[in-house]
């Protein structure tokens, strides 16, 4: 039987045992869509394997004490690598899913969908393949790698540095976006986001709902954020490539004025503990939990 593919330590399982069948499990999925071994579109496997590669990617920061510089290093790198593989690709796909959800005139909606449409046609079905191969090259040597990851501790203090500095740099980075929200430091925002809520899917075990509530308002935020910066990247795209009117551009400003509240408000609860006393909080989990991540 093979290993599951659950983006989840599991119960009964070591953390080092459980560590790699997660990394294992994102690698082989995010190739399955690459190469279309799913019931995905093309433009749905790529968006599914660079989910894929930030998960693998969130899973390493979360281990990264206990990989230590080196491992973690080589593998981020050649993760972020495959991503950037893939991104030029989904750029477009991302556009014009962004501009349908503004609610525009019919026709000022078209002419900048058409234009989009005809920036995807330029690159052509042969980019997608190309990058996809390529990635799927990438994740094909991680795999083997996998094996030699010194993962040895079965113990909080194999995931507490890397807990406590995806929360630190989230915390700052909100301080710094509230500050200034340039769409740079929104950006940076997002990633910590996105991987505290990936880590919080990571340790569910150890309380669920607890894990889960907490999970739930990060990728909330994240997805926030996320919106956001669609609709920056997708103005400045039409800055560049087009005359768009602009009742356009003021569409963008109104609506992410909205999303940029919205995640003020959840970074300032998800964000309302100190670093360590967030790691504490996690710990009193682990402690009470039989045998930790793999008790139910």
């Amino acid at each position: 039987m093979s290993a599951s593919r659950a983006y989840r330590l599991k119960p009964k399982e070591s953390l080092c045992e459980g560590i790699a069948r997660v990394a294992r499990g994102r690698i082989d999925h995010a190739i399955d869509e690459l190469r279309g071994k799913t019931d995905s579109t093309p433009e749905e496997a790529v968006h599914e394997a660079r989910k894929d590669l930030k998960k693998l990617r969130a899973l390493l920061r979360l281990a990264r004490g206990e990989l230590g510089e080196s491992t973690f290093a080589r593998e981020n790198t050649c993760f972020r690598d495959a991503g950037r593989e893939l991104a030029g690709v989904r750029d477009s796909d991302v556009m014009l899913d962004t501009l349908k959800a503004l609610d525009l005139p019919t026709e000022l909606g078209w002419d900048l969908r058409k234009a989009i449409q005809a920036h995807r046609a330029r690159n052509g079905d042969g980019g997608r393949r190309a990058a996809a191969a390529g990635a799927v090259a990438m994740l094909r040597e991680a795999r083997g790698r996998v094996e030699d990851w010194p993962l040895e501790r079965d113990s909080f203090g194999a995931l507490r540095d890397g807990l406590e500095r995806t929360y630190r740099r989230g915390r700052r980075e909100f301080k710094a976006a509230r500050a200034n929200p340039s769409v740079e430091g929104l950006h940076e925002w997002r990633k910590r986001a996105k991987e505290l809520w990936y880590h919080h899917t990571l340790l569910r075990a150890l309380w669920p709902p607890v894990m889960q509530a907490v999970g739930d308002q990060a990728h909330e935020l994240a997805d926030r954020l996320g919106d956001d910066h669609d609709l920056a990247v997708l103005a400045a795209w039409m800055r560049e490539h087009t005359d768009a009117d602009p009742e356009f551009f003021e569409a963008v400003d109104r609506r992410r004025a909205e999303l940029q509240a919205d995640a003020m408000t959840l970074g300032a609860r998800l964000y309302a503990d100190k670093p360590s006393g967030y790691v504490r909080r996690l710990r009193r989990l682990w402690d009470a939990t039989p045998t930790s991540v793999r008790a139910p």
